[in-house]
């Protein structure tokens, strides 16, 4: 039995307003399953309720409206949804051996800076940037667009410049400030990332933004835009610097990735991979963020074709250029007591490199013994306590 599309968008509103009261960052819908939502680092069940395929069909006429039938011809769609004027959201919609589902991802409605969002304060030399490419990257939800953004939002704060974003969808919604922001949305005003980027370049921009490196054909236009003198932003799926190095390179043919590689020691100027790691005070999501900065040692690795030696010149790079691997950030984070040390383990490169920072630092012996004089002190007030009673 067909489900009005009207009913069905409002059982999905109940459930993005169940989203925003948990304070929830996805909402999973699947038919003939339980809602069930991201809730900080873990899936949880939302509500019983299980949405049959006539409801998830209203659902996603709904959502997808115009591109109902480009949905049903390529089983999959990208979008964006406003709930209200304060909440909008991802939308992606598959099927699957189930029927089908759909992820929904909230966009936080103020873009946050720098410091709000704990990462290293040596990425405010991003927006002073003038040309050049600066690559964000991680895994899925690891909050690359949320960086990104704060990154152009930064731009936007401080100089006269005209930003051009080219984004599938679009997420964060820029009001111009000192800049002059344009953004476009694959589909709705481009037909492809490579297309749209040859547009830009005659468009007069001083920044230009690609939500994601996906083919190659995107890959060169990026490239083409660097070599000419612009500022270039993009992500990519990669886990750390060394890896995003190789899978950039790895995306063009055999015969011209020599080309490729000359270019990029020439005009990368960051790379910023980062992992979200939920917090000590179990109520926050910590970026732990990898970041390589340009300098005449990375440039050499890269034309050398030595990126397996990239985390030891980070590593080497702290101080001087500001550059940080994972196991430092890691570590720093733990040093903080932004996260557990167990957690710093779990999510270290290399644990026993690691391990070898917290065993040389001065700074980590201070804590320990600090926190070992905390417990002395406590052990003794509460055998006190039990004597005197």
């Amino acid at each position: 039995m067909a489900v009005d599309m009207t009913t069905a968008m409002e059982k999905l509103n109940s459930w993005l307003n169940m989203l925003i009261e948990v304070e929830g960052a996805d909402l999973h819908i699947k038919t003939d399953s339980s809602i069930r939502a991201r809730v900080k680092d873990d899936i949880v069940m939302l509500s019983t309720e299980e949405p049959t395929a006539e409801m998830m069909d209203g659902i996603i006429r709904g959502l997808s409206s115009k591109d109902y039938e480009d949905f049903l011809e390529t089983k999959e769609y990208d979008g964006a949804y406003s709930l209200d004027d304060d909440h909008r959201f991802r939308v992606n919609i598959f099927m699957h051996i189930g029927g089908t589902a759909i992820s929904m991802r909230l966009i936080p409605p103020q873009i946050r800076t720098i410091e709000e969002l704990n990462l290293p304060s040596s990425l405010h030399k991003l927006s002073e940037l003038r040309r050049g490419l600066v690559l964000v990257t991680g895994t899925t939800g690891s909050g690359k667009s949320t960086t990104l953004a704060s990154i152009i939002e930064e731009i936007n704060r401080k100089y006269p410049y005209h930003i051009i974003t080219i984004e599938d969808p679009i997420e964060y919604i820029h009001k111009d400030k000192k800049c002059i922001i344009e953004q476009r949305e694959l589909g709705l005003h481009t037909r492809s990332f490579s297309r749209a980027l040859r547009a830009a370049m005659r468009e007069d921009p001083d920044v230009i933004v690609v939500g994601e490196i996906r083919d190659m054909a995107t890959a060169e236009s990026i490239l083409q835009a660097v070599n000419t003198g612009h500022l270039v932003f993009s992500t990519i799926h990669t886990l750390d610097a060394r890896e995003t190095i190789d899978r950039l390179i790895a995306i063009f043919p055999t015969s011209e990735q020599n080309r490729v590689r000359d270019t990029l020691a020439a005009t990368l100027e960051a790379v910023i991979s980062q992992r979200l790691i939920l917090g000590a005070d179990e109520d926050t999501m910590i970026p732990a963020a990898e970041v390589l900065f340009k300098s005449p040692q990375i440039q050499e690795l890269i034309r050398a074709k030595r990126d397996h030696e990239i985390p030891d010149a980070l590593e080497k790079e702290n101080i001087s250029y500001e550059s940080q691997t994972f196991n430092r950030a890691l570590f720093e984070l733990a040093l903080n007591g932004k996260i557990t040390e167990k957690q710093a383990f779990e999510y270290a490169s290399s644990p026993a490199d690691l391990k070898l920072m917290f065993t040389l630092s001065p700074e980590y012996e201070e804590k320990v013994h600090r926190n070992e004089k905390v417990k002395e002190v406590w052990l003794k007030e509460d055998a006190e306590e039990k004597e005197e009673k």
